[in-house]
């Protein structure tokens, strides 16, 4: 694939206009950005939408994405790579990727298009061309998710972006948090129906800290991992403030982490916390 170029983006979005970031059944794939507001329901994913913005501009490609958000889940910093190559006028079932021509247009073109088309929901942060062997999946290193969260009644302009939550002490939120650290059999921290090669995934670092956001007294959850599961950081949340309210022990929170509790057993905390606070904000290389 030498005369194909791959192009890196770091993208930002509002997950809260979209479906998720992975393609979804939708009759909504080819909508604009400014028309997503009028829609209440069926809404496309951001995989959709960038894929038929990029075809707006000559580009007809697949993207690859560092990590798949759920469902009003943000990204600051979300990487993806795809291969910019012009697509044959014609139809050609059986024509290599070689024989493609590669896209010519210009990095910071291409990066002034695509903001106009996709604003004000999607923005490309940095845009760079890369190696044909990068992948923005397989070749991170790390990921980290922030997750924003609060007691107090929120303004309607923030529900969309702070989590209101019941939780107890900090001191607890820091010991359940502190428990994730490690290499560990995730299997009873990831959602139903997801498949994976394997459940084994080490968290970096989990942490907390406390200040103001909007003037309004928050707190803010970071996870670093090298990876992570189908909702396993929204799992990991609600578990940690159901320790921290008293419903589940430390001692049954770090059974369920190893992956020795029944799935079925009644204190096996598997309910997800708000998305709406929760933010991909670091992809590391």
């Amino acid at each position: 694939m030498e005369n194909v170029r791959n192009i890196m983006c770091v993208i930002a979005y509002d997950g809260s206009q979209f479906c998720g970031f992975a393609t979804q059944d939708s009759k909504n794939h080819n909508l604009d950005s400014k028309k997503l507001q009028n829609i209440e329901s069926n809404l496309p994913s951001i995989q959709d939408f960038i894929t038929n913005t990029l075809k707006k501009i000559g580009i007809n490609t697949h993207i690859i994405a560092a990590g798949r958000t759920d469902k009003d889940v943000h990204a600051t910093f979300q990487v993806i790579n795809f291969y910019a190559y012009y697509n044959p006028k014609k139809k050609a079932k059986n024509l290599q990727i070689s024989q493609l021509k590669p896209h010519k247009m210009p990095l910071e073109k291409m990066q002034k298009l695509l903001n106009e088309k996709l604003y004000p929901h999607i923005k490309i942060r940095k845009i760079y061309e890369v190696p044909p062997t990068f992948h923005a999946r397989f070749c991170a290193k790390s990921r980290t998710y922030t997750y924003i969260f609060t007691k107090e009644n929120l303004l309607p302009f923030y529900t969309n972006y702070i989590a209101k939550v019941k939780f107890g002490e900090i001191k607890k939120i820091k010991e359940a948090l502190n428990a994730f650290v490690g290499v560990h059999d995730f299997s009873l921290f990831k959602k139903n129906g997801s498949e994976t090669k394997d459940n084994i995934r080490e968290i970096f670092s989990a942490k907390i800290l406390t200040k103001k956001v909007y003037n309004l007294p928050c707190h803010i959850i970071q996870i670093r991992a090298n990876g992570f599961l189908r909702s396993q950081v929204r799992m990991m949340l609600f578990a940690a403030f159901a320790y921290s309210l008293g419903k589940i022990s430390l001692q049954n929170l770090q059974k369920q982490i190893d992956n020795k509790m029944d799935v079925n057993d009644r204190i096996c905390v598997r309910e997800l916390a708000p998305a709406c606070g929760l933010y991909l904000s670091k992809v590391e290389y």
